[in-house]
């Protein structure tokens, strides 16, 4: 319970630190993402996962974009994963310029995932193909990324993780770069099932770069049956 409440005094004091930097340079357009996501176990090999994002400029102070993912994960084997998924988007960039106002956007999702640990580091390699379909108020138009992401995971105790990523984002059409996240976080496991993860993400595009608060809840379910 001690570790607990020092966590929550951490995160408080994190967030209230990152919401005075934003005020004082707005500039920088610092912003946070709040995350629900839950890992739901079907059988041995399938599981659904559901996933919502609140995405915000000024941490609180705009809502820029609202996300909920869901995809069906098959495990081929213990270190290859793949899955199929769906994604929808509602977005304001309201706050950029020469932008459109609100746009939808639907993604269809295609992930191949290779799990590996190096000693007591996990290595996690994940490639991803996403269709991405956009229903603006002015025109419809549609794009396909390919995505790659490198991330290492050091557990620290039982209860905490830190981990390190990499993301690059290309498409397949000209410009062939579209933006890449790094990232850093810290998890904390608070029960076999319940987990949080405080984390930060620099994204750079082409010729903007933004710097985001990553504040995540994960739940984990399992309806397999009991084994007699």
């Amino acid at each position: 319970m001690v570790k607990l409440k020092t966590l929550g005094l951490l995160i408080l004091f994190v967030t209230l630190a990152f919401e005075t930097v934003a005020q004082s340079n707005p500039e920088d357009e610092f912003g946070a993402w709040y995350i629900f996501a839950t890992n739901n176990t079907l059988s041995d090999k399938l599981t659904f996962n559901l996933q919502s994002q609140v995405r915000t400029y000024e941490l609180s102070q705009h809502i820029e974009q609202f996300k909920v993912r869901s995809s069906f994960n098959y495990k081929v084997k213990e270190n290859l994963n793949l899955a199929l998924g769906y994604a929808y988007f509602r977005v304001d960039p309201s706050y950029l310029s020469n932008t459109p106002q609100r746009f939808d956007e639907h993604r269809i999702v295609a992930d191949v995932v290779l799990k590996n640990k190096v000693s007591t580091v996990g290595i996690t390699q994940r490639y991803r193909g996403e269709q991405r379909i956009f229903n603006a108020e002015t025109s419809n138009d549609n794009s396909l990324w390919l995505r790659y992401m490198l991330k290492l995971s050091q557990p620290i105790s039982e209860k905490l993780t830190l981990d390190i990523y990499d993301e690059i984002f290309l498409n397949v059409e000209s410009p062939v770069f579209a933006q890449n996240w790094l990232g850093v976080g810290l998890s904390y496991k608070i029960s076999d099932r319940l987990s949080t993860r405080l984390g930060y993400q620099r994204i750079n595009l082409e010729t903007r770069a933004f710097d985001r608060m990553l504040l995540s809840v994960n739940l984990k379910t399992d309806f397999r049956k009991p084994k007699n």
